[in-house]
């Protein structure tokens, strides 16, 4: 499965689609919606096609290198 990634020209903060590639030159329906919220650090919200939230990456701050975590729920499941 390819997917197509297009960020959003107009956003106040950072705001992704992800497509499903069907054919080498066309787009298919959205897979998901990446929408960045105001956060300390990036925070990005991982939305389904049905606009139903599935999953936070969140920055860690005040960490030497930048460092990322992957939740689902309240649950961390990776980092």
């Amino acid at each position: 499965m390819k997917l197509y990634f297009k960020q959003r020209m107009f956003s106040w903060f950072d705001s992704y689609d992800i497509y499903y590639m069907n054919g080498p030159e066309e787009t298919g329906a959205v897979a998901f919606t990446v929408e960045g919220k105001l956060a300390w650090g990036h925070c990005l919200h991982i939305l389904d096609s049905t606009g139903e939230h599935i999953a936070t990456v969140q920055e860690r701050v005040l960490t030497m290198l930048p460092r990322f975590e992957l939740y689902i729920g309240e649950r961390r499941i990776g980092c």
